[in-house]
């Protein structure tokens, strides 16, 4: 705006002066030597101040990620790769807002390119993106996860049908379901058949690996995610008898009555709970006292 003001400016007295040298008499054509180079060099100063004014707005318009990016371009650019916390300098979220085009996709391609699944809340975000290249990057990049998982799903299935009472084997497979249960890029049937999967294979694992608190946690969450709350509440009583002690056997067992609404369950564990001497962490314990309404 400032730019275009400017120009109007200068044409006007361009045009006056223009203006005096042909109306108002040979007088001032004698001291030609003297208007022509004004009448001549107006024009080019008008463009030279709209220039720099054009200019100035851009950067007072610039945002305040992009000069960021343009103070940490170079560590992130050369050193992060000795030094990890560089790359969240600049926010993924804030790095959509750059005003810069080339900028915006030059950050986002070096966050992303560095470890994808990662990012994969970040390629979410950036798959609705106004600019057509990042959206088309963060499509395909979640392709290639989900096929990547994919894979690594059929590979440790494949490896736990063949051994599976192996206790590694087992744990592979789980952390697998776990990893694409919770990148949140399933659809509802194939979420509830690999929650489902989970957990028939805790419950494998709790039979040739009794005293696994992971197992048990996991499970009681599992069956919460699949609306088991009998289940759920059974495994968090074996959690109780198991490890009395443990202020995680408890909370477990309180959440599950939160979860599924059952106050009679709740007030008897409570009751339960006070003649045990848990051994309780300050945030435990006040977790345990917000659960039972305390």
């Amino acid at each position: 705006m400032v730019s275009v003001v400017i120009l109007i400016v200068f044409a006007a007295l361009h045009l006056a002066a223009c203006g005096l040298w042909f109306f108002l008499g040979p007088a001032l054509r004698e001291d030609s030597f003297v208007m022509l180079p004004i009448i001549l060099c107006i024009p080019v100063v008008g463009l030279l101040c709209a220039w720099v004014a054009c200019k100035k707005t851009a950067s007072e318009l610039e945002t305040p990620v992009s000069k960021l990016y343009k103070v940490v371009e170079k560590d992130i650019m050369s050193v992060s790769a000795g030094r990890p916390e560089l790359d969240t300098v600049v926010p993924f979220d804030e790095v959509l807002l750059l005003s810069n085009d080339k900028a915006r996709r030059e950050v986002m391609m070096h966050i992303l390119r560095r470890d994808p699944f990662a990012y994969l809340e970040m390629l979410k975000t950036a798959k609705v993106s106004s600019d057509v290249e990042i959206t088309h990057y963060a499509t395909t990049t979640i392709m290639e996860i989900q096929r990547d998982l994919d894979i690594n799903m059929q590979r440790t299935e494949a490896e736990y049908n063949q051994n599976p009472d192996n206790i590694d084997v087992v744990n592979r497979f789980i952390t697998a379901l776990q990893s694409y249960i919770n990148t949140g890029l399933l659809l509802e049937n194939r979420m509830l058949q690999l929650r489902q999967q989970l957990s028939q294979i805790l419950e494998h694992k709790l039979v040739i690996f009794p005293n696994s608190r992971s197992a048990h946690h996991l499970l009681v969450d599992n069956e919460i995610s699949l609306g088991n709350y009998v289940r759920a509440g059974e495994v968090a009583a074996m959690m109780r008898a198991k490890w009395p002690l443990d202020e995680s056997s408890w909370l477990k067992s309180l959440h599950v009555c939160m979860i599924s609404g059952n106050s009679q369950e709740k007030t008897d564990i409570a009751a339960q709970m006070v003649t045990v001497p848990v051994i309780w962490s300050k945030a435990g314990r006040e977790e345990s006292e917000f659960l039972c309404g305390y």
